[in-house]
């Protein structure tokens, strides 16, 4: 086997779209940049593309300027990053994934961009996965269902991807296949990552890390309700399915999250329902629908967000 030393230097391409989250550039070049000064020479060469040559601007209003992506990709890793548009689509990007994969890369895409490929390329969401908020559109949108929970999915040199900080643990993985162990160790300590997860590792999803290693039957309380949103379950019901008393089930909820399952329930739906609003051109009659409420969905949103639904898209539209 060869060291890292004698590796060959690997070209990275990082393809950008206007949008695209600075957090996960870092994750990229970082590990990149560490990789090269902990071996000692250049391993990993990188450069960024973009649909179109020219500056492309970030979420955060920082710019960079990108090169044309190639007619003919030479890179042996491509990595495409997320953006801050859940509705973003684009044929050129889809095209430029399979060009990529033609020409033998290895092809990292990233939340949005993950969902891209997902919806695009499969009739189901199994082999795949995203990030989570991408996850529920494109089960509301578009029927795809049985996306993966985890970090990341590798599949035939395609690795869809959770993006955003999880971005330091994918790249962290990729370049493991390149340098050796200790110097890898050594990466993630200069990061001060006590430890890099694994492809496999979970997505926490919306509220879960508030429950996470509480008690396991809020644990399963909040599993039951993220499954049962459009159809709320009542807190009888809910307590029933974990073998639980309605008041013992109340007073857990109170005691770790310091909230009723009721009220945690519909936080959680209207989280839900802001999702939508921000990232969908659901009708608001169907937003409410799908998130379990009804004619009073304006009057609940408002108290718990200070606007209207209306209000709130239009924002997005600003």
């Amino acid at each position: 086997m060869t060291t890292d030393q004698n590796q060959r230097m690997q070209l990275v391409d990082i393809v950008l779209s206007d949008g695209f989250v600075i957090t996960e550039l870092s994750g990229v070049v970082d590990v990149l940049r560490l990789a090269n000064r902990v071996v000692g020479q250049t391993l990993f060469s990188f450069r960024y593309v973009s649909p179109e040559e020219g500056i492309v601007k970030s979420s955060a209003d920082t710019w960079l300027n990108a090169v044309a992506l190639p007619k003919t990709p030479e890179a042996d890793i491509v990595v495409f990053l997320g953006n801050s548009n859940l509705n973003f689509t684009s044929r050129e990007i889809e095209k430029a994934v399979h060009k990529y994969r033609y020409a033998n890369a290895l092809v990292v895409l990233l939340a949005e961009a993950a969902a891209i490929y997902i919806s695009a390329n499969s009739d189901d969401g199994i082999g795949h996965t995203t990030h989570w908020e991408n996850r529920l559109l494109l089960e509301e949108k578009s029927g795809i269902f049985d996306i993966a929970p985890s970090l990341a999915v590798s599949t035939d040199k395609v690795v869809t991807c959770a993006g955003l900080v999880s971005t330091y643990d994918i790249m962290l993985q990729i370049v493991a296949a390149f340098v050796s162990k200790a110097k890898l160790l050594t990466i993630s300590s200069i990061l001060l990552l006590d430890k890099v997860r694994s492809f496999e590792t979970r997505q926490p999803g919306a509220m879960d890390a508030l429950s996470a290693g509480k008690d396991s039957h809020i644990d399963h309380a909040i599993k039951l309700m993220q499954s049962n949103i459009e159809e709320p379950l009542k807190t009888t019901e809910l307590a029933a399915a974990l073998g639980q008393t309605t008041r013992s089930l109340e007073r857990q909820f109170l005691r770790h999250l310091g909230r009723s399952p009721g009220r945690f329930y519909r936080e959680l739906r209207l989280i839900r329902a802001q999702n939508f609003l921000v990232n969908t051109d659901m009708s608001i009659l169907e937003i409410a629908a799908a998130c379990g409420f009804g004619s009073n969905f304006g009057k609940i949103y408002k108290a718990y967000y200070g606007k209207t639904p209306r209000e709130t898209r239009k924002e997005r539209l600003v």
